[in-house]
């Protein structure tokens, strides 16, 4: 057997139209075949999203541009405490990353030995629950305190700083949500084959299935995601 067929997840898709029945095409079902992309697929995907991530970035800094003013929320009547809220939410991965780092655990208890008794086993289960439990609730505490104290420094400064902070931070977010989904859309449009040999990609070109029928679109890539999802649980 070649180990690496344990690492090429596929799955059939049959696409569906809105009254939930299979789309004919003559009197056979629209089935896809998909598989999880490759290294090299990889790459080009996330070359493809670092690429849109950019050009979206460019436009989202220069107020001229038609993404700015659909994308950028107007900022003029926003009171100064709810651009800090809004500053301080953007922040929230990087102030979980810290909490993380900076809250005070309780100590991880120690794993007993293979050959522990049953009561032994089930006591380590017990302490591990509390650990975990625990564990969170000192990281709750840290990120309360760090947001208080990001709060305080926050309303201390000029309008003007908590805009342009507003400003980066909302469009850093739009940006990594374009990343994310160009790179999904790329993965999906790269592992959606014709036939079951995988020989011949079902869209011609990645702007076909960009601009595919929202229905079939929508399918395709929530088709491949389940497909990654159901091979992280495999390798797990």
């Amino acid at each position: 057997m070649n180990l690496n067929d344990l690492f090429k997840w596929t799955g059939e898709l049959t696409i569906t139209g809105r009254d939930g029945e299979p789309v004919m095409v003559r009197t056979k079902p629209l089935v896809l075949y998909q598989r999880v992309v490759g290294d090299s697929d990889l790459g080009l995907a996330r070359k493809m999203a670092l690429k849109a991530s950019r050009g979206l970035r460019k436009e989202l800094n220069d107020e001229s541009t038609n993404s700015y003013a659909a994308m950028v929320p107007d900022h003029a009547d926003i009171e100064d405490g709810v651009l800090v809220n809004m500053v301080i939410l953007a922040s929230s991965p990087e102030i979980r990353s810290q909490a993380i780092k900076e809250a005070d655990r309780p100590r991880e208890p120690m794993e007993p030995e293979g050959d522990a008794s049953l009561e032994v086993q089930e006591e380590y289960e017990s302490d591990l629950d509390e650990f975990k439990a625990l564990t969170n609730k000192a990281i709750d505490k840290k990120v309360a305190e760090i947001v208080q104290a990001k709060s305080e420094e926050l309303s201390k400064l000029p309008r003007e700083n908590l805009v342009k902070m507003f400003l980066e931070s909302t469009v850093r977010s739009i940006c990594q949500a374009e990343m994310l989904r160009t790179f999904n859309s790329w993965c999906a449009y790269l592992g959606t084959f014709k036939d079951r040999k995988y020989s011949t990609r079902a869209f011609a070109s990645y702007d076909e299935f960009d601009n595919s029928a929202t229905e079939l679109k929508s399918q395709v890539l929530s088709g491949y995601l389940m497909l990654e999802i159901a091979g992280e649980d495999l390798k797990n």
